[in-house]
């Protein structure tokens, strides 16, 4: 498995960016949505660590604006996200990771996450995996035929 220093020590970027998208809640799991409504292509994007950052939503937005796919971001980790005082605890950060963020764990999110897509008339699906998000991408794309291909931004875990 990979694992960079640097990637496990430092705190996230501090950002007073404001999200123009939309918070919803599907069958129990919050999703940021941003794009057109009919759109028949989606991004599905998974964050790293530190979850819903405004980082993470800029990155979404800016998609949405410049691509004319839907963009969705579920919250895989449930608003259990990466603290700055776990950065650098290497061993302390591994054991929160194999209890919420797990391809056996987020499986189920992903598939609702799907399901909502499919219900909104998306019928073809891509990934973009931040950090952590990366390995996950990459593992869906060999299991669910719906998603044609990934984006890897800064992988590890990988």
């Amino acid at each position: 498995m990979s694992y960079s220093q640097a990637c496990c020590t430092l705190p996230p970027v501090v950002s007073n960016y404001e999200r123009t998208g939309e918070m919803v809640t599907y069958d129990g799991l919050d999703i940021y949505v941003i794009g057109p409504k009919d759109a028949k292509n989606a991004v599905l994007v998974t964050y790293d660590i530190f979850g819903y950052h405004p980082n993470a939503y800029q990155f979404c937005d800016i998609m949405a604006k410049n691509c004319g796919w839907k963009v969705i971001m579920p919250d895989f980790l449930h608003g259990d996200y990466a603290t700055a005082e776990l950065m650098g605890q290497r061993e302390k950060l591994l054991a929160w990771l194999g209890k919420v963020g797990t391809y056996e764990a987020v499986y189920p999110d992903v598939e609702r996450s799907v399901k909502y897509l499919k219900e909104q008339g998306v019928t073809t699906g891509t990934l973009v995996g931040f950090c952590w998000g990366a390995k996950i991408a990459v593992q869906l794309t060999s299991e669910m035929p719906f998603f044609v291909g990934a984006s890897l931004v800064h992988p590890s875990f990988v």
